[in-house]
């Protein structure tokens, strides 16, 4: 299928990002904090129904959010997120400005409100403190994902057929198993965080997993019971399991 958004988006914004956050988001009024998270998931999905293809899908998601310290008399938290598709591309800059700017807003209005109740409850207004981060290193990093099988390549039609001939196996088992259902799924996730203090980043992580839900059934009862499998790694995980 024609992808709109790529895992590949990461490598053309992160600078764009990361000079939003330590050179624009810094000059707003009493900034404690700012950071941006901007992910994006390419994913592959098939499942089958009492041995029969029941589904499969080959799609991407991509979101953002932002959090902002900030605050003259008290500092406070806002935060804003939304997710995007390849239409706002273009204007990703100024859609993510906005939100730090709608954040910065909320968290100097929170800020402001911890103030004014502090001043009206002397004695449980004391209870109220500045929202602040712990101190970390500040990092620069690219954190690759761990695969055999890239899940941007994986055959769509391949992912059927394997859920496929799983699921007429389960079906020949006994014909007290009057229901299945097994899903399967893989995908890789590249994830940007950046800061107002220079944090950059830039990490990405692999998904497989297989479900199996099935039924079985005798004149007296039945019985259901699933189960599920994966880890962060490629398809390989279905076919020769992790160690």
């Amino acid at each position: 299928m024609a992808r709109g958004i790529t895992t590949d988006l990461i490598d053309g914004v992160k600078e764009m990002v990361a000079d939003l956050c330590t050179g624009w988001a810094r000059t707003l009024p009493d900034l404690a904090h700012a950071d941006v998270r901007l992910e994006v998931t390419e994913s592959k999905v098939a499942s089958v129904e009492n041995g029969e293809p029941k589904l499969a899908n080959d799609d991407y998601a991509c979101a953002f959010g932002v959090r902002v310290l900030a605050g003259r008399r008290m500092v406070g938290a806002g935060y804003l997120g939304g997710t995007l598709g390849a239409a706002d591309l273009p204007q990703l800059r100024e859609i993510l400005r906005d939100a730090l700017g709608r954040a910065h807003r909320r968290a100097s209005a929170s800020g402001e409100a911890k103030a004014v109740a502090r001043e009206k409850l002397p004695g449980l207004g004391a209870s109220l403190a500045d929202t602040r981060l712990a101190p970390v290193r500040v990092a620069r990093e690219v954190v690759p994902a761990v695969y055999r099988v890239d899940p941007r390549t994986m055959p769509l039609e391949s992912m059927v057929r394997t859920a496929t001939e799983l699921g007429r196996a389960i079906r020949a088992l006994d014909p007290r198993l009057t229901y299945s259902h097994l899903a399967t799924l893989t995908e890789l996730s590249r994830e940007l965080f950046c800061s107002s203090e220079g944090a950059l980043i830039d990490q990405t992580f692999a998904l497989t997993q297989g479900m199996a839900y099935v039924v079985g059934t005798t004149a007296e009862s039945s019985q259901e019971l699933y189960d599920v499998v994966g880890h962060q790694r490629g398809w390989e995980i279905l076919t020769d399991g992790v160690h």
